[in-house]
């Protein structure tokens, strides 16, 4: 079975609360002796869920906001770099040094975008592993910037391809990325809470589903409207 979306995790989580509401409804007829699908250990599984998906909740704004954040600060850089680089070749250096000035500033221009990922539907992979990701055309920014500096001939007179301005520009770009890197991570541990309690422990909901229908079916004609009630709501496992 494919992966489970985000709106399959959700409806998972809204379905057990409704399962759990048909079993209230039982009254006395639910009487396992199962402890595992008893209603008084079923209702912390209930409230661990709503405190887990709160919490998720909480984080995806978080990581939206940081990397729209260093979004904005990194789309000047292609053409900074065209300005630069072009800059770079009216100076008196080597061509060697030019070529490796032009030669970095594609690196870091690139012909791509980095990958854009969605919170709503990436689990964990939620940074690029590309040559084009953010974190190394950040790397790659200070080594630029560094080998403009090494030329005391690049002077320009454009504040913005400034070695100075080009300093600033990472260090905020660093700032930047961190705050996704941090905000990224959280969001992985909050995906992880949930599923843990969805599917990975030993009383996942996904199981414990599997065995509230199975002796809702053993109560025979009495347990049957409640077992139809509960086999209707859908549970998908992440596997």
């Amino acid at each position: 079975m494919a992966s489970t979306t985000e709106t399959g995790h959700n409806k998972n989580v809204a379905n057990f609360s409704t399962a759990y509401q048909v079993l209230e409804e039982m009254g006395s007829l639910y009487n396992p002796s199962n402890v595992k699908i008893q209603l008084v250990n079923l209702n912390p599984i209930r409230t661990s869920l709503q405190s887990v998906i709160t919490e998720l909740n909480n984080k995806k704004p978080i990581y939206k906001n940081a990397v729209s954040a260093r979004e904005i600060a990194i789309l000047p850089l292609g053409k900074l770099m065209t300005k630069s680089s072009n800059y770079s070749k009216s100076i008196d250096i080597s061509s060697t040094d030019k070529e490796n000035i032009t030669n970095l500033a594609k690196k870091i221009r690139g012909d791509q975008k980095p990958r854009s990922v969605n919170p709503e539907t990436t689990e964990n992979e939620w940074v690029s592993t590309s040559q084009m990701s953010y974190d190394s055309r950040i790397a790659n920014l200070e080594t630029y910037t560094n080998q403009l500096a090494s030329h005391s001939q690049y002077e320009p007179n454009e504040t913005e391809i400034q070695i100075v301005s080009f300093q600033t520009l990472h260090t905020n770009l660093v700032a930047l990325s961190t705050a996704v890197n941090s905000a990224g991570n959280a969001l992985i541990t909050a995906r992880k809470n949930r599923n843990n309690v969805l599917y990975s422990n030993e009383t996942n909901v996904i199981q414990l589903i599997k065995d509230i229908k199975a002796y809702l079916k053993s109560l025979g004609e009495a347990g049957k409207p409640y077992y139809n009630a509960i086999v209707k709501l859908q549970f998908k496992d992440n596997k």
